[in-house]
């Protein structure tokens, strides 16, 4: 663990970078020529780690370098307090995205395109390296997964791109590369990952926890299965052009892409090596807060390897905790979305009865416990620096550091989730985190949602009481963790999407499933709000209101937005590449 963190922070000095570079360029410039690097077997780990460095570059507040917001704010979950109009965020808010208005998309594509191509280099050589024969074969497994993990996200991104396979171009090469189909990019994603899965070990050595395991391999083949059997990808695609619907879907839909998924989802399951993160003795829903305060624990299929940090709590902590700009507040939207603690929602009108326990004067008390640990909100108790221990943040209209008149933008909340209440930006202890880039619960629903949408509604039944019941959700007297009893497959759809939203808030999905669920003409063109509440004596009063500045709170979007467009100066380079839909 010590040596991958110390390995993945030697970044200053890798040895091949494409940066601002033509990413399918062959004259790509390095500091030490392959015959070197490769002749010795430091260095050529060093370069494998440089491949492992970017592995989390999309993730949540990390995909817009500087700034700490992502597809969250794109996705109405969370609000950025930089709302200019050229914000990345505002932009796939607001469906203003252009292939020449690059900021919300280019990283994803040059990154990507990045490592690729470092993979090709890796693999290329590295059997000129003195590495050991078995080490050779474990290190170009784990490339070959880094390698489709870059494609994967080009793919959940752009639709189809081109598939240069091991090539390493050459100034004489051509490099009009037109785009490969959907299918074929699916296909070569799974071959490559069914290829290694039996290579990579089911754990590493304590030392290199973080590598990539055959869990790895196949949480990231049920991921790429449960897209490409979902309604934007499955046949659904936006364009009415058969050479546009190929590049961005399959031409048809198909079931059987549902039993794919269900079957890659329940491979990882079979491997009896992932629970969730339980503990609801110390409080309901404590082992959910746990997994991502947990370097090592048993929920974490991918980890995004960090060195411990106060990064999230030096950027997102309110005023009072030493953060002069917040920049990123959850949004009432979402907070809608988490029900009470009997497991039934706040509102009414879905497949599942609105909760008897709810109040409207006392909405935060008795939520479903991952509400606690996602949200900080009004008299939520904190590490303060100036006294040492543990004081209410107060976010009510007039409360002197965090008040919601005080802070820029405010929403009503501060976001908790992934940070250590006895942490602060002013002082307090680091966290020793990583980021969560796949996680068991994530195999769970996946699981759950292909075989609900196979028809066999009691397996989704399941796999959703053991999410809810991890949660701190009391379990009923049914024991269904207040589930109702036969739920048709529409409506248990309905509970699963929902799922998703609660569980994995702030961690770079919900963006991405309103798309390939094509919920997002429903869902994000919203109006974002904020909770202001007011005190008179000891007496709080919550309100509902549009969020500011109010320009920027009307979310729209538009059908071109299901995918991002391909940089436009990527297709002035290769005339053979085919801009996305809409653009």
């Amino acid at each position: 663990m010590k040596k991958l963190s110390f390995l993945l922070a030697l970044l200053s000095i890798l040895l091949y970078s494409c940066k601002n570079q033509d990413l399918l360029d062959p004259q790509t410039s390095t500091t030490l020529n392959k015959e070197s690097t490769f002749a010795d077997s430091v260095l050529t780990m060093r370069f494998m780690y440089g491949i492992y460095s970017d592995v989390s570059f999309t993730f949540s507040y990390k995909r817009y370098e500087g700034i700490f917001a992502g597809t969250d704010e794109g996705a109405g979950e969370g609000w950025g307090t930089l709302s200019g109009p050229t914000q990345p965020f505002v932009m796939t808010s607001l469906g203003t995205m252009n292939p020449t208005q690059t900021t919300p998309y280019i990283d994803a594509w040059n990154i990507a395109w990045r490592n690729i191509r470092r993979s090709n280099v890796f693999l290329g050589n590295v059997k000129n390296s003195p590495l050991k024969p078995a080490t050779q074969e474990l290190t170009m497994a784990e490339v070959r997964f880094l390698r489709a993990w870059y494609y994967a996200i080009l793919l959940r991104n752009f639709g189809g791109v081109p598939l240069i396979g091991d090539k390493l171009f050459e100034p004489s090469d051509d490099l009009n590369i037109p785009r490969n189909t959907y299918a074929e990019c699916v296909s070569y994603i799974i071959s490559e990952l069914d290829a290694i899965a039996n290579v990579l070990p089911i754990e590493h050595l304590p030392q290199n926890y973080g590598r990539i395991t055959k869990g790895a391999c196949l949480g990231l083949k049920a991921r790429v299965l449960l897209y490409a059997a979902s309604p934007l990808f499955n046949g659904g695609g936006v364009s009415g052009n058969p050479e546009l619907k190929a590049l961005t879907s399959y031409p048809d839909f198909n079931p059987d892409r549902w039993k794919q998924a269900a079957d890659a989802a329940e491979a990882v399951i079979k491997l009896n090596k992932y629970m969730l993160m339980e503990d609801n003795v110390t409080a309901p829903g404590y082992g959910f807060s746990r997994v991502f305060l947990t370097r090592v624990n048993t929920e974490y299929v991918l980890p995004g390897m960090l060195a411990p940090n106060k990064t999230l709590e030096n950027r997102l902590l309110p005023p009072s905790r030493g953060n002069n700009t917040v920049e990123s507040m959850p949004t009432q939207n979402l907070a809608e979305a988490f029900g009470m603690i009997d497991g039934k929602p706040i509102v009414d009108g879905g497949p599942i009865a609105k909760s008897p326990m709810y109040a409207a004067t006392d909405p935060f008390k008795n939520r479903d416990p991952r509400f606690n640990y996602t949200f900080i909100y009004n008299e939520t108790p904190w590490y303060n620096n100036t006294t040492g221990k543990k004081d209410p943040i107060f976010t009510y209209d007039g409360a002197a550091r965090d008040g919601y008149n005080v802070v820029k933008n405010s929403t009503g909340y501060f976001w908790r989730k992934m940070m250590s209440d006895n942490s602060a930006q002013n002082g307090g202890s680091n966290t020793d985190r990583c980021f969560p880039l796949i996680r068991y619960a994530e195999i769970l629903l996946a699981y759950a949602e292909a075989k609900n949408e196979m028809g066999d509604v009691n397996t989704a039944y399941e796999q959703l009481k053991l999410i809810r019941k991890r949660a701190g959700i009391l379990p009923g007297a049914d024991g269904l963790y207040g589930l109702t009893a036969g739920l048709s497959k529409d409506d248990m759809r309905k509970v699963i999407q929902n799922e998703y939203r609660v569980e994995f808030a702030y961690e770079d999905h919900r963006y991405f499933d309103v798309r390939r669920w094509k919920i997002a003409p429903f869902t994000q063109n919203q109006t974002i709000y904020a909770m202001k509440i007011t005190k008179t004596g000891n007496t709080y009063t919550y309100a509902k209101v549009v969020a500011t500045p109010s320009g920027n709170a009307n979310h729209v979007f538009v059908e071109s937005n299901y995918l991002f467009p391909i940089p436009q100066t990527e297709i002035n380079r290769d005339k053979s590449l085919v801009q996305n839909p809409g653009y």
